[in-house]
C-alpha cells in the first residue's frame, strides 16, 4: 500500500504548478469577462452556436452556467445552450494541460470538441423551432451556483484552493486505480469497463452527466492510466457539462425540455464515441 502512495505522488506532484496557473488563468478569465461574454451570447443569435462552441471550450464553469441561464430567460437558442454543452470540458483539460505528453490529445480533443458542438447546435437549431419558455430566472440568482466557494476571496487564492481539490482528487482516482490493477489485474479492470467494445463510450457518456468535475476527472484519469479509450473518453467529454446542466435541474421546471436536451447530447456523444472508438 506505501509503495502505491509513493508512486502515486511521484507522478501526480510534476502537474501541481500546471494546474495552478491554469487555475490562476481561468480565474482571472472568469473574473473579468463573463459580463462581456453573457453580452455576446445574447446579442448574436445567427452566430450563437459558434460563439458557443468557442467560449465553451475554456475550461470553467462560468460559461455553462451563464449558457443555462440565457437559455431560461429566453436570449439563446436550444442549439446555442447545447453548443456551450458539448464544448465545456471542466477539469479535463487542466489536468491534460499538466501532462506535457498528452499535448496532441488535447488539440485533438479541443478542435474536435468545437466543430461537433458547432454541428450539433446548428443542426438542432434547423430542425427544432424556438419555443417561449414560461420560468424567467435572474442571471445574478443563476451567478451564485459557480460563485459559492468565493466568499470574496482573491483569484490567487481561488487558484489555490481548487487546485488542492482536484489535486487531491485525482490523486484518489490515481491512487484507487493502481489499487485495483495491483489487487484485481489490469485485465479484469478492463473487462469490468468493457475495455475496447463500442458499449465502453455508451457508459462513458452516462458518465459524463455526473454534473460536477468529478466525471472529467475520472474519465481523464481513466484515458491516461489507458482504461478508456479515446473515442470513450470523447463521449465522456461530451457530456460534462459542468454545473450547467446542473442549473436547469434546480432552476428550470420544464422538465421534459431538459430531457430533450439530455437525450440529444447522449445520442449525439454515443454516436461519435463508438465512431472514433471503431475509426
Amino acid at each position: 500500500m506505501l509503495h502505491i502512495l509513493e508512486h502515486s505522488l511521484e507522478d501526480l506532484i510534476p502537474m501541481l504548478p500546471f494546474l495552478f496557473l491554469t487555475y490562476l488563468l481561468m480565474e482571472y478569465i472568469e473574473h473579468r469577462n463573463n459580463q462581456k461574454f453573457e453580452n455576446l451570447l445574447a446579442r448574436t443569435q445567427k452566430l450563437g452556436p459558434l460563439i458557443g462552441s468557442l467560449l465553451g471550450i475554456i475550461p470553467q464553469c462560468g460559461f455553462s452556467v451563464i449558457a443555462s441561464g440565457l437559455y431560461m430567460n429566453q436570449s439563446i437558442s436550444l442549439g446555442t445552450l447545447l453548443a456551450v454543452f458539448i464544448a465545456t470540458s471542466d477539469d479535463a483539460i487542466p489536468i491534460l494541460i499538466a501532462q506535457p505528453k498528452q499535448a496532441q490529445t488535447l488539440f485533438v480533443i479541443i478542435g474536435l470538441k468545437i466543430i461537433v458542438a458547432i454541428v450539433v447546435g446548428y443542426l438542432v437549431d434547423g430542425l427544432i423551432q424556438s419555443h417561449r419558455l414560461s420560468n424567467n430566472h435572474s442571471l445574478h440568482d443563476i451567478h451564485e451556483h459557480c460563485k459559492e466557494e468565493e466568499h470574496g476571496h482573491g483569484i490567487i487564492y481561488l487558484a489555490l484552493l481548487h487546485t488542492f481539490k482536484i489535486f487531491v482528487f485525482v490523486f484518489i482516482v490515481n491512487f484507487v486505480l493502481t489499487w485495483l490493477i495491483e489487487e484485481i489485474g489490469a485485465d479484469t479492470l478492463n473487462y469490468i469497463l468493457v475495455h475496447g467494445s463500442i458499449f465502453q463510450p455508451v457508459i462513458a457518456a452516462l458518465t459524463g452527466f455526473i454534473p460536477n468535475c468529478a466525471a472529467s476527472v475520472i474519465l481523464s484519469q481513466l484515458y491516461l492510466d489507458q482504461v478508456l479509450s479515446f473515442g470513450s473518453l470523447f463521449a465522456g467529454l461530451m457530456t460534462s457539462t459542468g454545473l450547467g446542466l446542473l442549473v436547469l435541474l434546480r432552476m428550470y421546471d420544464n422538465k421534459k425540455d431538459i430531457l430533450r436536451i439530455v437525450l440529444i447530447m447522449f445520442v449525439s456523444a454515443t454516436i461519435i464515441g463508438i465512431f472514433l472508438q471503431l475509426f
